[in-house]
This record gives C-alpha cells, structure tokens and sequence, in this order.
C-alpha cells in the first residue's frame, strides 16, 4: 500500500509540473497578445497552421489521458483494488501523460520556431502576468 501511495503522490507532483508547461493555457495566437507580441500576418499564417497540423493529434492524446485516468479512477474506487493491478494501469497513465507533453512540447517548439527572440521574451513575460492573475494570493483570505 505504501508503494502504491507513494507513485500516486509521484503523478500528482508532476502532473502539477506538467500543467505548467502549457504556460498561456489559451491560444494566444488568436487574441490580442498577438498584436502585443507583433506577429506579422505570415506570422500568424505559419502559427495557424502548425495548430492545425497538430490538432488531431493532440485530441487523440488528450483522450488517451482521460482514459487511463478514467481506468485508475474506477480501480481507485474498487472494494477489490490492488497495488499489483493499479501497477499497469499506473503505467498507461504515465505513458499516457508522458505522450500527451511530449506532443504539445513538439508543437510548442515548432510554434517557437516561428517567432523571433524578442517576440518570444514578450510572450513569456506576457504569460507570467496571466498566471499572476489566475493564481490567488495565499496570504489574503476571503472575507
């Protein structure tokens, strides 16, 4: 049981690092930040595209997540749950998970590659003030 503990605090631990990597966590191609960043229309053209060619596929990793996610959900709640048959379904998650980033991080760099040095600064700092706004300051309490 402790074995099985431990690789359940391991996926929660990088799964919140994974969600980091998607860093804007919306497609700032297509809303104002491309015009802050000063994306040519050739630019946004090639951008486009790139998604485009990448969508389906990140569809179909996203659905191999929510599977095994859904399969280790169902075997969590299982009277009859044991480690020895949560190990393949944990594996299929990890795997799962592991395709899922490595799909978006190839997109990602081929997005990047688009861009230029100073154009991809800006996104960066453009999305650091989207994750200050979205995250809620743990010393102030709700009154």
């Amino acid at each position: 049981m402790k074995t099985l503990f431990r690789i359940l605090i391991c996926f929660l631990f990088c799964s919140f690092f994974a969600s980091a990597q998607n860093r804007a966590g919306f497609p700032w191609w297509n809303s104002p930040v491309a015009s802050e960043v000063g994306l040519s229309p050739a630019q946004t053209q090639r951008i486009r595209q790139i998604v485009r060619s990448y969508r389906e596929r990140l569809f179909d990793v996203r659905n191999e997540v929510q599977k095994a996610e859904a399969a280790l959900e169902e075997l969590m709640n299982d009277s009859e749950m044991t480690e020895e048959a949560a190990k393949p379904i944990i594996n299929r998650v990890a795997q799962a998970r592991a395709n899922s980033n490595r799909v978006f991080l190839e997109m990602s760099t081929r997005i990047r590659a688009v861009l230029t040095y100073d154009q991809w600064k800006q996104l960066v700092q453009r999305w650091e003030e989207v994750k200050v706004k979205r995250l809620p300051d743990p010393l102030i309490t709700p009154q």
